[in-house]
């Protein structure tokens, strides 16, 4: 009996020794498995960290072109900048602006802009017309009451930039524009006979005066289509807060004058407008 029991004691035993054995194993076999995926993931980041910076050092960083526009400035001299410096091809930011059925005249406000050489039509336009689309939400929105859009602002501007030499007297001709428009009456300003013509004079011929162009305002009711220029600060301003007065017509006090002579009737003005004319005899 006492045999029998030795026995299964001894077996008992080993049966525990070989299970002890075998949960060993089976432990040390986890160990090395996690070794080895730590040992991979290891290797993962090494691999990442030095492929990173070999990428960094191949993306070329483009040059940045600065281009200065400033009041007065106008659409084609900016384009005609971008090309010369191969910002873009001949002709590329013209076909955009086609196909987007929208013009940049006047909404490249005056300053400084740094453009990446080359760029595309989208980026370059994007960059340009920033400053305006901040205008709009900061300044433009200010004023609740007002009845023109920020593009109808633009293009008066526009206008007094050209027309105006003197800043107290932007207000002024703001205002002979507002009066004008709330009579229907023709805006007849030069300086939109001159962009419709496509060059500078300094005297306009009565044929000039009938150019056929919707920004001659000789001969159409309204404002221009785009505004004709890049209006400074002072003339945008104007544009927003035009004076308050009973003037219709304007024209320059004699030739090479800055300062022009307004007048309530048509009557004055032709009297202002001869004034002007003996000017140019002397």
């Amino acid at each position: 009996m006492n045999t029998i029991k030795n026995k299964l004691m001894d077996y008992g035993i080993w049966i525990l020794l070989t299970l002890s054995i075998l949960l060993l194993i089976i432990a040390l076999i986890l160990v090395y498995q996690t070794y080895d995926l730590l040992a991979e993931y290891n290797s993962f980041n090494v691999s990442q960290k030095e492929i990173i910076p070999v990428i960094g050092t191949n993306v070329t960083k483009r040059e940045e072109i600065e281009l200065v526009v400033r009041r007065g400035d106008s659409y084609k001299k900016i384009e005609n900048f971008l090309e010369s410096n191969n910002i873009l091809n001949p002709g590329e930011l013209k076909r955009y602006l086609v196909n987007e059925k929208m013009s940049l005249e006047g909404i490249v406000f005056e300053g400084s802009y740094h453009i990446p050489r080359p760029s595309s039509p989208e980026e370059v336009v994007s960059i340009l017309t920033y400053p305006y689309k901040e205008w709009v939400e900061t300044e433009y929105s200010k004023y609740e009451g007002i009845d023109k859009s920020p593009l109808e602002i633009i293009t008066i501007a526009s206008m007094i930039e050209k027309e105006a030499a003197l800043d107290e007297e932007r207000p002024i001709i703001a205002g002979v524009i507002y009066n004008r428009l709330n009579k229907n009456m023709k805006l007849q300003i030069d300086a939109t006979v001159i962009y419709a013509l496509g060059e500078h004079k300094t005297r306009l011929s009565w044929e000039d005066l009938e150019v056929n162009s919707p920004y001659n305002t000789y001969i159409v009711y309204g404002l221009p289509p785009t505004p004709i220029c890049t209006p400074g600060s002072r003339s945008i301003e104007a544009a927003l807060n035009p004076a308050s007065h009973s003037y219709y017509y304007y024209v320059l006090a004699g030739y090479g004058n800055s300062h022009h002579n307004f007048s309530e009737t048509y009557e004055e003005h032709l009297k202002n407008v001869q004034v002007y004319l003996s000017s140019i005899e002397k």
